[in-house]
């Protein structure tokens, strides 16, 4: 249990934790020096019934409101600290509304230094507070009367947070710390301490420093004063890690486990603004987001309105000034850059969204499916809504959910499931029947026989090619269409050729074979063969279905092991200088510019090339080449 206090500057919080937990939480000279706390500070105790609990003590200064921020992460309750003599401060009202935007579900108050007040200052203060109270989630916290200097009170106060139900969320499994200090620790090494946000650490676990993506190793970890092997969700750890110097680790650092390994420059979420806010948020504006331990200026775009006025609230993506480490789910709050009030709070939908499209309608609908759930009905939403195989692994980190979790969520909603690249995809019934129906209905049409890529431009939006051909497969397991070579056909065609068509066939083929890379018009051949081209095209049509030809354009046609014979050309090419131009393939083929062109924007099609086309950085000239795309298409 991390319990956190808060509330204004000189309210009694520190001395309060002292006299809790026997620990004087200012450990920095200055902070001796004045007074005042300056950084977080930390004491733990165990109760009657042998649970550690862990205080988190920030300080109470308008200055360093940032850091009670970075201390209220991993707070698992708060403890709201009020002066009789002083009542409602600025920070007061400012730190509970900190620890209401950041999530803490529940906390109480200690009315302090009752000893300098008399009975009617004291109603006077209570009642204040409990105004306070009822604008909250907390109206119906409990209040406690304490003075540090006579200890009344105390005692009750003590009993009161020694014996809070523990009320921790669904644990996620992978491992996050967001770090909070960072020191050498003398004889052991660069150590980092936090509150660990989910999953578990144990000795020798390999790491990684977000959002550097620098990997560490955890030499030793020292939670609930005491040395351990591991700790669980919710501990505080002090942990001193191998792999990193001093220098690169600073506090706003993330340690996570190795699958959390994403960093966040563009994110969208909803906002929400309190009833009481003073100021309204319009888009474009540039703000302090805190998240975690760290803060950095983002520019808010709202995606849904123009402005969010107090009790409001809007779906915003947000563009980072510097990179954080985020999940589904996590909270942040907004500042004003001037870091004087905090306007709203926030939590993070989608760490991959999309920069073009980000305001159409169907892409609102989805981020409200992100809002409000668990990771599972999420991810079936994600499935059940989506116009494209939803991949999986992204997801998994998005919502640092386990696996198998999401996994029997998707087998629960009978999804199906496809795995390309040693990537999981996942498409809902409804999806791939969708995909499947176009695909049997373009075959259907003239009986065609076609590659990959025909097929793949059906579908909008186009999915990656080889997954595609995944997709493709599983059509030809289910039967419904056959793979022939490279190319596809219904599984209910049976091409062949008449007696006639045969003879025909057998001359139009020795006339294609001695043409080599220049094949004449079918017409020409025709003439040639005495035959009609009405009948010659059948012929070639039939030839085609059975992929002995190749169409490239208007009427010119290759056989099949010429086209090949030239993707062998492609091939050397390409292994030699690993890109292929026009020109080069032409040079070796010695026919004309035009039938090359044909020729190797029929490759495109059939999957085998793929033409790429950028404009170079430096001296503005636009380059124009293809890569080897699928070799396997001759195969």
């Amino acid at each position: 249990m991390i319990i956190g206090t808060a509330g204004h500057i000189d309210h009694g919080k520190t001395s309060l934790v002292k006299l809790l937990t026997g620990v004087d939480t200012d450990r920095l000279p200055e902070e001796k020096k004045r007074g005042i706390t300056i950084d977080l500070g930390f004491a733990y105790t165990q109760s009657e019934n042998g649970e550690m609990i862990g205080f988190v003590d920030v300080p109470g200064h308008e200055k360093f409101v940032h850091t009670m921020v970075a201390g209220a992460v991993g707070m698992d309750y708060g403890l709201l600290v009020v002066a009789a003599d002083d009542g409602i401060m600025p920070q007061t009202i400012e730190h509970l509304r900190i620890l209401e935007l950041l999530g803490v579900k529940d906390l109480c108050v200690a009315i302090s230094k009752i000893d300098m007040v008399d009975q009617p200052q004291m109603d006077i203060v209570q009642f204040e507070i409990e105004n306070l109270l009822a604008q909250t989630r907390y109206a119906s916290a409990s209040i406690f009367k304490v003075s540090n200097i006579t200890h009344e009170g105390v005692e009750i106060l003590r009993e009161h947070l020694f014996h809070l139900p523990l009320t921790h969320e669904q644990i996620k499994p992978y491992f996050r710390l967001a770090i909070d200090r960072v020191f050498i620790s003398k004889g052991m090494g660069v150590t980092i301490t936090g509150a660990i946000q989910s999953g578990e650490i144990a000795l020798g676990d390999q790491l990684l420093l977000m959002p550097q993506g620098i990997p560490v190793k955890v030499r030793s970890i020292h939670a609930q004063s005491k040395s351990v092997e591991r700790a669980g969700f919710g501990s505080r750890c002090g942990i001193v890690l191998t792999g990193v110097d001093l220098e690169k680790v600073q506090r706003g650092d993330w340690l996570v486990a190795q699958e959390l390994n994403q960093e966040v420059e563009v994110f969208d979420a909803i906002i929400d603004m309190p009833l009481d806010a003073k100021q309204k948020i319009r888009d474009g504006e540039i703000l302090l987001l805190h998240h975690g331990t760290d803060y950095t200026s983002a520019r808010l775009i709202l995606l849904n309105q123009h402005e969010v006025l107090a009790g409001q609230s809007a779906l915003v993506q947000f563009v980072l000034q510097k990179k954080l480490s985020m999940c589904w789910s996590d909270h942040f709050i907004l500042r004003d850059m001037s870091a004087r009030f905090s306007l709203a709070g926030g939590r993070v939908l989608d760490i991959t969204p999309p920069r073009r499209g980000r305001k159409h309608q169907d892409r609102l609908e989805f981020l409200k499916l992100l809002v409000n759930k668990n990771p599972q009905q999420v991810f079936q939403d994600i499935i059940r809504t989506a116009n494209t195989p939803i991949p999986f692994e992204p997801w998994v980190q998005s919502f640092n959910d386990a696996p198998e979790l999401l996994k029997v969520a998707a087998k629960d909603m009978n999804a199906y499931q496809l795995i390309s690249n040693q990537q999981n995809y996942y498409l809902s019934e409804q999806l791939f029947e969708k995909m499947a129906k176009a695909v049997v209905e373009y075959l259907a049409a003239d009986e065609k026989v076609v590659g990959i890529e025909p097929l793949r431009s059906l579908l909008k939006p186009k999915i990656d090619t080889k997954l595609f051909k995944v997709f493709l497969d599983e059509l030809v397991q289910l039967k419904k269409i056959v793979l022939i070579g490279a190319r596809y056909s219904l599984s209910n065609q049976s091409v062949t050729f008449s007696e006639q068509e045969k003879v025909i066939w057998d001359k139009a083929v020795l006339k294609l074979q001695s043409a080599g890379f220049n094949p004449p018009p079918m017409r020409d051949i025709a003439k040639e063969l005495r035959v009609s081209e009405v009948i010659l095209k059948i012929v070639f049509k039939k030839a085609t279905q059975q992929q002995f030809l190749v169409w490239v354009s208007n009427d010119i046609y290759y056989l099949f092991s010429t086209m090949k014979e030239m993707g062998m050309i492609l091939q050397e090419i390409f292994n030699q200088q690993e890109q292929i131009t026009v020109v080069e393939f032409r040079n070796r083929l010695n026919i004309g510019r035009n039938r090359v062109v044909f020729i190797i924007e029929a490759f495109d099609k059939i999957g085998f090339t793929l033409r790429i086309v950028k404009k170079d950085s430096k001296s503005g000239q636009v380059q124009d080449y293809r890569i080897i795309r699928d070799p396997k298409v001759f195969l």
